[in-house]
């Protein structure tokens, strides 16, 4: 009770994380969806304890933050990239880090800084994000698109996010086979959309035209010979009219605009968001996309359809975690088998 009284005293606020396959944030964010103070950390080298230590050293500055504001953190949202089991605080997979396979992130996290923690897939929080102040704000239905280390989705139906039948997993679009039989996935899978539509996959995709060239000239094989291989380079290329880079944003477009064309046939909606840091290059794949969806979406007619560009960018994720945490803990739900302020 002492705990809830205190809360009455201070506004309240949540922090909110998004753990990617590259990146760490996390932030403090007021209950109206704005962010007050962010932390950044890399996490694609880190090993489970060593991601967990960055979230507490972050949690904890950021909850210092919030005192010296009057703001009393309620709870932390956590968006993870994979399936998790949110009863239990845990990742039970993740192609994009796997090193957390099997850790009780949620619950170790929330027993060192005592503050609740709720877990969500880190796509998912994207499209909480997006609907609160975003591109897809007012949209009853649609479905988000991540494009970042791998490939995320979401979906919301009748102005809900789709949560499945709880099951750790639920809008995994970057797991829909769009070639049967192609590049190999992290998931196990072949031919997925994450093996086209990703920052990895922009990479795999140069190495292979390489290997079938079988020769390293040309812009991406000297950047391959020198080690600079990478996203933002290819990138390059392909802003300076290389035809190799061009054509693996063309394919990227491919693959999203057959993925959105079978969710909009099956699901009979007509709106996707697409965010990620991989949408810094939108000018390279959209033409394709919007091409490929219109061929490929006999019942709905280009005009019909409505493809945009997240709002929010890297904040998405982050005012999608804290809304979701704090809506979990105004409801009073448990977390890790304990009552959110016990």
């Amino acid at each position: 009770m002492q705990r809830r009284t205190m809360q009455k005293l201070k506004k309240l606020a949540c922090i909110g994380i998004d753990l990617g396959g590259t990146n760490l944030r996390a932030a403090l964010v007021s209950r109206a969806g704005k962010i007050l103070d962010v932390r950044l950390s890399p996490a694609a080298e880190l090993g489970a304890e060593a991601v967990l230590m960055e979230l507490v050293v972050h949690c904890r500055e950021l909850a210092r933050c919030g005192a010296a504001r009057g703001l009393e953190p309620v709870a932390v949202g956590l968006g993870v990239a994979g399936k998790i089991d949110a009863e239990e605080g845990s990742v039970v997979f993740s192609p994009n880090l796997p090193r957390l396979d099997g850790y009780p992130l949620g619950r170790r996290l929330a027993e060192i800084v005592q503050i609740p923690v709720y877990m969500e897939n880190d796509a998912n929080v994207f499209g909480l994000g997006e609907s609160f102040t975003g591109a897809a704000r007012g949209f009853p239905n649609w479905v988000g698109i991540v494009l970042g280390t791998g490939t995320g989705g979401c979906l919301f139906l009748n102005g809900k996010l789709w949560e499945g039948e709880g099951l750790g997993f639920s809008g995994e679009i970057g797991h829909m086979i769009v070639e049967p039989g192609g590049p190999a996935c992290p998931c196990g899978s072949k031919g997925c959309l994450e093996a086209f539509a990703s920052a990895r996959a922009l990479v795999s995709g140069a190495r292979r035209r390489l290997c079938v060239a079988g020769t390293r000239t040309g812009p991406l094989g000297e950047l391959e010979a020198a080690g600079r291989l990478s996203p933002e380079s290819i990138y390059a290329c392909a802003k300076n009219g290389d035809a190799a880079a061009l054509e693996l944003f063309d394919k990227m477009g491919w693959a999203l605009g057959i993925a959105l064309a079978n969710l909009f046939s099956a699901l009979g909606i007509r709106r996707a968001v697409i965010g990620g840091g991989v949408c810094g290059a939108w000018d390279l794949f959209i033409g394709s996309l919007e091409r490929n969806l219109a061929r490929n979406c006999s019942m709905l007619g280009p005009e019909g359809a409505l493809v945009l560009r997240s709002r929010l960018g890297d904040e998405a994720a982050l005012i999608g975690a804290a809304r979701f945490g704090m809506k979990r803990s105004r409801a009073g739900e448990s977390v890790n088998g304990t009552r959110a302020g016990e």
